[in-house]
Formats: structure tokens, C-alpha cells, sequence
């Protein structure tokens, strides 16, 4: 059997370089990746600009800036796993739950605690706050979902119908009758 040399072939030109839409895919940058500390549990932006990204993970909150996706702050006054961190519709106040059975509600700019509820006998996995901004909704594995007020830090609804975990939960931004 003859041995035959085969020569080098040409390679083929990037082809999308001479397509027209090569300028709009030119503008976006490669994805950012923040290895996290934990299991993240929950992500929300923020409602006003620049739309911050609060990022749950762990035993903290972090946000993120949302034009350099750079570590802005991040709040740490959490004994067990933070869970469902959440902005206010205007953006100044931050919500979480946590595993040691507790709602916070933190000042966005300080990050000091500005209000903790208690009354649940077991991890809140969902906390949010209400269109009105002057309660919270929060929701925990001991199968209820309470409705605090924020200046009296009391229950004003406590919801246990619930057959299982409460895991999630939303509330409809145009009624805050509707949880």
C-alpha cells in the first residue's frame, strides 16, 4: 500500500463575520459566573434603577450592582439558612426569612435590622411584601402563611389551612388582599 501526503487543507472563514448582524451579537459581553457560598435560594431585582440583583445563598444576602455585576454590600445577620430575600416596590427596604424561624426586614441602604417577626415554629422558605408596603407576607414549614404589620411587628392574619410546607408564594401586585 502506497503512502499518499495529504496536503493542508484551507480553513473556512467565520461566517457570521460578513453577516449583518455581527455588530448587534459584538455588543453583548460573556456572562458573568460568582461562585456563591451556598445553595442560592432565591434571586429578585431590584424595582428601580439600576435594578440591582439580590442574590439569597447561604447564611447572607448579597447585592449586586446591576450595571458592573460587582458585590455592592451584602447582609450577614442571619443564624441559619437565609431564604427568599425580597425588595419593597420602592426598592429601600429587603425582606428575608430564615431557618431559625424568623422574618427581617432590613433598611437597604444601612443594612441594619429594622424589624424582626416571630411566630413561626419552623423555617420560612417565602417572605414578600405587600403592594400597601406596610405588611409582609411570609410563609414556613410549620404550614402557615402569616401577614405582618411592619410598625407593630404583630400577626394580623395567620393562614393555616395548609395541608404541607408552604415553599413558595406571590402576592398580586394590583390587590393586596390576594396572597
Amino acid at each position: 500500500m502506497d503512502y499518499k501526503p495529504v496536503g493542508v487543507g484551507k480553513t473556512v472563514r467565520n461566517a457570521r463575520r460578513g453577516l449583518p448582524e455581527a455588530g448587534y451579537w459584538k455588543k453583548f459581553q460573556s456572562p458573568v459566573l460568582v461562585k456563591e457560598y451556598g445553595m442560592v435560594t432565591s434571586l429578585e431585582f431590584s424595582p428601580i434603577k439600576p435594578h440591582d440583583l439580590l442574590v439569597t445563598a447561604a447564611m447572607r444576602l448579597q447585592v449586586y450592582n446591576g450595571r458592573t455585576s460587582q458585590l455592592k454590600k451584602a447582609i450577614t445577620r442571619f443564624h441559619g439558612q437565609a431564604r427568599s430575600g425580597s425588595y419593597r416596590s420602592d426598592g429601600k427596604l429587603i425582606v428575608a426569612g430564615d431557618d431559625t424561624n424568623i422574618v427581617q426586614v432590613f433598611d437597604g441602604a444601612s443594612r441594619s435590622v429594622l424589624r424582626t417577626f416571630k411566630g413561626h415554629q419552623d423555617p420560612v422558605h417565602v417572605t414578600r411584601f405587600l403592594p400597601n408596603n406596610v405588611h409582609v407576607m411570609s410563609g414556613s414549614d410549620d404550614k402557615t402563611v402569616q401577614i405582618w404589620d411592619i410598625p407593630s411587628q404583630k400577626a394580623v392574619n395567620v393562614f393555616s389551612e395548609h395541608t404541607d410546607y408552604v415553599r413558595s408564594g406571590c402576592v398580586f401586585a394590583g390587590n393586596a388582599n390576594v396572597v
